[in-house]
């Protein structure tokens, strides 16, 4: 596992990112190879759900440049069917996560949206260099709810090393988040 040592500067590797300059402070906190990996599925970008969220968030900014990007959050959560007020605590509940699990569409309506709100945030930091406090409190749920035992279980079921790499990789997302 290279990818998670400390260390990493995307800007000797690349000068873009999906077309867009990346912030420098982003590179600087946002230090490790998984972060900027665009092909693997655990890393914050490597999904199609990951891409598709950053690549939103920039047009969005464009479209909305005096708009904080909260809105931007809440307008994921609302093509979801979701408010800013059911994002919360609760979510990361086991009872409410086993509930998604076995009655809902669990790649949907938990995985797809955690991971598309977790690269929102990211995608803010590459962006602008920061992430707002309130992003950042949505994201935080985002990611205790990905390291969850039952949604690791849920989206990578036997595979122990890969759930070993996704809960390493989240908790180093938290630490980014905390510098960003």
């Amino acid at each position: 596992m290279d990818n998670i040592k400390k260390g990493y500067k995307f800007s000797n590797v690349s000068k873009d990112f999906y077309g867009v300059i990346p912030h420098e402070r982003a590179i600087e906190i946002a230090d490790y190879e998984f972060f900027w990996d665009s092909v693997d599925e655990l890393a914050p970008f490597g999904s199609e759900e990951g891409y598709i969220a950053f690549i939103e968030f920039n047009d969005w900014m464009i479209d909305n440049p005096n708009q904080p990007a909260i809105n931007c959050i809440i307008w994921v959560l609302n093509s979801w069917d979701l408010s800013i007020n059911d994002y919360n605590d609760k979510i990361i509940e086991d009872e409410n996560i086993l509930k998604i699990i076995k009655d809902l569409d669990f790649d949907e309506d938990l995985l797809a949206l955690d991971v598309a709100i977790i690269a929102t945030g990211f995608s803010q930091l590459i962006i602008e260099g920061k992430i707002d406090n309130d992003v950042k409190n949505i994201v935080h749920l985002a990611i205790l709810r990905q390291m969850n035992s039952n949604v690791l279980n849920a989206f990578l079921d036997s595979n122990e090393d890969w759930k070993y790499e996704r809960y390493k990789y989240l908790q180093i997302l938290l630490e980014i988040l905390e510098k960003a």
